[in-house]
């Protein structure tokens, strides 16, 4: 029996096993409310904190079943390395995958610094444009408003 096999065995025997523990939980839950006593409520908590394990348990050995489709897609990987040759295939992957994204970031930003010095060099390009600089022409003008009409107001009273 190997690894791949035993997975789905162990899946399989937790999630029997919870679907178990939680028809139990539910009916001794059942039984304590019409006949409450303390040792009942503590066997309901326990059952149920077991259907949590088991679930637990479920979802663990099921994502092993399932396996890691983005870095192992070889399935003669999966048969030939162990799991901590996996786990340091997964490693050193994801280092390479983070070691190229670095550098498409530093590329981008080096076409960013480019685009910023070529429109600034570029006469018949407008200033830079922020979200900001619309309202502050807009505050601006507001001001040259008000100052507009002090001064006429200003000149009205004499």
């Amino acid at each position: 029996m190997n690894e791949e096999q035993m997975n789905r065995l162990l899946m399989i025997a937790g999630a029997t096993a919870a679907v178990c523990a939680g028809l139990g939980t539910i009916g001794l839950l059942i039984v304590a409310a019409l006949d409450f006593t303390w040792a009942l409520l503590f066997c309901t908590v326990l059952l149920g904190a077991a259907t949590v394990g088991f679930g637990a348990a479920t979802s663990h050995y099921g994502s092993k079943v399932t396996g890691h489709p983005l870095i192992f897609t070889n399935e003669a990987e999966r048969e030939v390395l162990t799991a901590k040759q996996r786990r340091e295939l997964r490693r050193v992957r994801g280092e390479v995958v983070m070691e190229r994204a670095l550098i498409e970031v530093e590329h981008e930003r080096d076409n960013i610094t480019h685009r910023q010095i070529e429109a600034a060099d570029d006469p018949s390009k407008p200033p830079y444009e922020t979200r900001w600089t619309q309202a502050q022409e807009a505050a601006q003008l507001e001001l040259e408003r008000k100052r507009r009409r002090e001064a006429d107001r200003d000149r009205d009273r004499y």
